[in-house]
């Protein structure tokens, strides 16, 4: 901690060598004071994912969905994007089991939306899970007056689909989830309980072959990530964003939450030696390592608690780069 500067002060003459110790004492003692080391910074954790073992997750090998359900809405899906000119997303059964808890856990705390009461993301609940896809979220709810619906299951999902994709702009956010041309896949989960019932579509973007985070054993705050891209594409930058960790909320902020952003990144890393390459907006640095088969590896090591999302920007070197990978990190101060 720098001392301020202070102006020269006038001393009287010294009379005698036992006031003049007396000073020099004093004198030793004020800068003792001044000079006191400030208080270390605050051991930082991470809280979640659970990196007790490396979390690694590969690119999801070609499935189907079983669940009647599911398996009509995503044929709807897939219909509502041929019918814009749009490719088919694959089916995502990692990201369906997610939503599956999701949508369980919001008819069990009665909630809509995009929010549970613990405050959580959506991307970052699909992080935590050892997801990391680049993520949007469609979300569904149905109550009925009664004690139980009439209408079946299947009904109530496929014409949850059928709203959202008629939209009109510009309350057309769902629609443009269900149309993104970057969306490669999707996982749809469903529950329902008494007069409540819950759907949500979790569409992704998988530019990534391989992801693997870990946390580095000499020292706990810091994570290692290391992965590989699918075929055709490299890792041209990643970016970091910060915010708030997240706090738990009440059932009317769960349903005032129409919809959610992703934190504006102010730091970003690029390949190691390419530092012409300047990120707008952040702090960049070249910190990643690009291997010889375009693998790649970095460390970061988070300054501050709270949420980071960390973001994996992939080109095949002709389009501009976007977004294909994710991982989330909720940092916290650790116990002393």
């Amino acid at each position: 901690m720098t001392g301020i500067p202070r102006r020269p002060a006038r001393v009287a003459a010294v009379k005698s060598a036992s006031t003049a110790l007396g000073l020099l004492l004093l004198a030793t003692a004020r800068c003792a004071m001044t000079d006191a080391a400030p208080d270390p910074p605050p051991r930082l954790a991470i809280r979640a994912p659970d990196l007790e073992r490396p979390l690694s997750e590969s690119y999801p090998t070609p499935s189907s969905p079983e669940d009647p359900v599911k398996k009509a809405v995503f044929a709807r899906i897939n219909a509502d994007r041929a019918s814009e000119g749009l490719p088919p997303v694959a089916w995502d059964e990692a990201a369906s089991r997610v939503a599956d808890l999701y949508t369980a856990a919001q008819v069990r705390e009665d909630v809509r939306g995009h929010f549970l009461l613990d405050g959580v993301p959506p991307y970052a609940r699909t992080a935590f899970a050892g997801i990391f896809g680049f993520g949007q979220e469609n979300s569904v709810a149905w109550t009925t007056t009664g004690s139980s619906f009439q209408e079946p299951s299947v009904g109530l999902a496929v014409e949850g689909e059928t709203s959202m994709f008629a939209e009109k702009p510009p309350n057309d956010g769902h629609r443009k989830t269900i149309l993104d041309p970057d969306a490669t896949h999707v996982g749809v989960g469903w529950a329902q309980g008494g007069n409540r019932f819950r759907m949500a579509e979790e569409f992704l973007t998988r530019r990534l072959a391989e992801l693997t985070v870990e946390r580095v054993a000499s020292d706990p705050a810091t994570v290692l990530f290391r992965g590989r891209p699918v075929a055709g594409q490299h890792l041209h930058f990643v970016t970091l964003a910060l915010e708030a960790a997240p706090r738990p909320i009440s059932r009317a902020e769960t349903g005032a939450r129409t919809r959610y952003t992703y934190p504006e990144a102010r730091l970003a890393f690029v390949p190691e030696g390419l530092r012409s390459l300047l990120i707008a907006g952040t702090t960049t640095e070249d910190r990643i390592r690009i291997g010889p088969a375009g693998d790649f590896s970095f460390r970061f090591t988070p300054a501050q608690a709270g949420l980071w999302t960390i973001a994996f920007h992939l080109t095949d070197g002709r389009a501009r780069p976007r977004q294909g990978g994710l991982a989330v990190l909720w940092v916290e101060k650790a116990a002393r």
